[in-house]
């Protein structure tokens, strides 16, 4: 039945493109942050048939950025040899390369670098280029109509919307239904639930494009999406460290995030937000000095949350504008992350029997993860308590995990405290560590008794992280901004054999 399905699209698609209209494909560069990553595309773009390649990054022609920006004669041809035997070679295919939201991206960045490419192009291979492109327009409209809610992204709604506007059969429905798709991807909070601060940045940029798409088409909905913006846009704004770095959850990195920070900055309707209670997603607090994030994202099975990291109850803590602990981070280098970035050691959190907590699957949503993520906030005087469970072990091993926070706001303190509770009398003796990565270029010193850590930042703050049990000190590294570097983690380790065990540490300035 798939398979009929593929064909009769496959003939739907050739129809279609051989109906071919003339439509105007002038003026439609709508972007506002360039989130191309040139040094990954410098490093294949001159290499012979690149577009061969199957790297992801080769089929969303984020290479025609490039070019653009090479400018010139050879920038041209290279743009225009390159797109028009990709698509010889590509243009009967149903799968890869023309699944996810691949073809969504190339629209774009076909119609943005329109003019360059054509700008010494003769008829033939102006009516060739205006060919692919509404082959590519046909493909984004198909999909957009038969794709599930989680599969769509911003980039397949941005495609669709200019898609729809560009055939002139955009209407109250297609709109609509873009919203009503827009809406689904953000939590009540108004975070998207990737629970990646980059794929966050990202829908916010898409939707800003899709503003300007409207006002440049004279739609009277132009300003549809403008709730959506600012309740993203104000709950971006939390997201950053004291050093000015976003949190490393999920595969997020800092390769963007000046240009982020400034789009930030220039948004004239942002405005201060009380934020209520999460229940699920990256909860924060901060105050003057400190910065906290926790995760206590309930993972399911959505295409949405397939780059999600089985990092759950990881934190990351930074202060006087220095980021102190951290996970370790993602980077975009090859075109994907190594799956052991998203394992629970890559993250400051709690594992047992070295066994991630949810199993990873690549470039799919986890295959088995905590069925049940719980979290509760409280607020005193001098106190913001953070307290998050999982049952992510529970299968395997018969434990629920707790980790409690416990951050002063009087002073520059936070204490935690971490549960193994077993759900039914066992004797198994399992080895748990509770991992503390450290920002890059922090000293260290133990006292004598081994149970405290002197923190020496490169700012030359002290920090002293204090523990119930004896601490070890182990190798670790960062990934961010395509770089890795090598770095420390604190470590609590031991053997659960009672019923509950609860570690306490306490990490403080001084």
């Amino acid at each position: 039945m798939i398979l009929i399905f593929k064909k009769l699209f496959f003939i739907f698609i050739i129809l279609k493109f051989k109906s071919n209209k003339n439509y105007s494909y002038n003026d439609l560069n709508f972007r506002k942050i360039d989130y191309t990553n040139y040094n990954q595309v410098k490093s294949f773009i001159f290499k012979k048939n690149f577009y061969k390649n199957n790297s992801k990054n080769v089929h969303n022609f984020d290479f025609l950025n490039f070019s653009n920006k090479l400018g010139g004669k050879i920038g041209i041809n290279l743009s225009k040899e390159s797109i028009f035997r990709w698509f010889q070679i590509n243009k009967n295919k149903l799968g890869f390369p023309w699944s996810k939201d691949l073809p969504s991206k190339r629209l774009i960045n076909l119609l943005y670098n329109y003019e360059y490419i054509n700008s010494s192009s003769s008829p033939r291979n102006k009516k060739k280029l205006d060919s692919i492109i509404y082959f590519h327009i046909q493909r984004v409209l198909f999909d957009f109509n038969n794709k599930k809610i989680t599969q769509i992204t911003s980039f397949d709604i941005t495609g669709y919307l200019l898609s729809c506007f560009i055939i002139k059969k955009i209407n109250n429905k297609n709109i609509g239904y873009a919203k009503f798709v827009a809406d689904n991807q953000i939590d009540k909070l108004g975070m998207h639930k990737s629970y990646n601060v980059l794929e966050h940045s990202k829908f916010i940029n898409n939707l800003i494009e899709i503003k300007s798409i409207f006002l440049f088409f004279q739609n009277k909905e132009a300003n549809i999406f403008d709730e959506l913006i600012l309740k993203m846009t104000s709950v971006l704004n939390e997201y950053f460290h004291k050093d000015g770095s976003i949190p490393l959850f999920n595969g997020s990195n800092n390769i963007y995030t000046k240009e982020i920070f400034n789009s930030l900055n220039k948004e004239n309707f942002l405005k201060k937000r009380i934020f209520s209670n999460v229940d699920n997603g990256i909860a924060f607090y901060s105050d003057k000095n400190k910065k906290v994030f926790f995760d206590v994202v309930q993972p399911n099975k959505d295409m949405i949350s397939s780059n999600l990291s089985a990092g759950t109850l990881s934190l990351e803590l930074s202060g006087f504008g220095e980021k102190i602990f951290t996970n370790c981070g993602a980077s975009e280098n090859f075109g994907k992350n190594p799956e052991y970035l998203r394992y629970s050691a890559a993250h400051s959190t709690i594992i047992l029997q070295n066994t991630n907590i949810s199993e990873i699957k690549e470039a799919n949503p986890h295959i088995r993860f905590p069925q049940s993520v719980v979290f509760r906030r409280e607020s005193n005087e001098r106190e913001e308590i953070f307290e998050g469970s999982h049952n992510g072990y529970l299968k395997k091993f018969n434990k629920i995990i707790k980790r409690k926070l416990i951050i002063n706001t009087d002073f520059d303190k936070l204490e935690g405290e971490d549960s193994f509770i077993s759900y039914k009398n066992t004797d198994n003796r399992l080895v748990y560590h509770i991992r503390f990565h450290l920002a890059e270029g922090m000293a260290f010193n133990f006292t004598n008794s081994k149970k405290n850590i002197i923190l020496k930042t490169s700012l030359n703050n002290i920090w002293l992280f204090k523990s119930d049990v004896e601490l070890i000190v182990e190798d670790s590294i960062i990934v961010d901004n395509n770089k890795t570097k090598p770095t420390k983690q604190i470590v609590i380790k031991g053997i659960i054999s009672d019923k509950k065990i609860i570690r306490k540490w306490s990490l403080q300035k001084i």
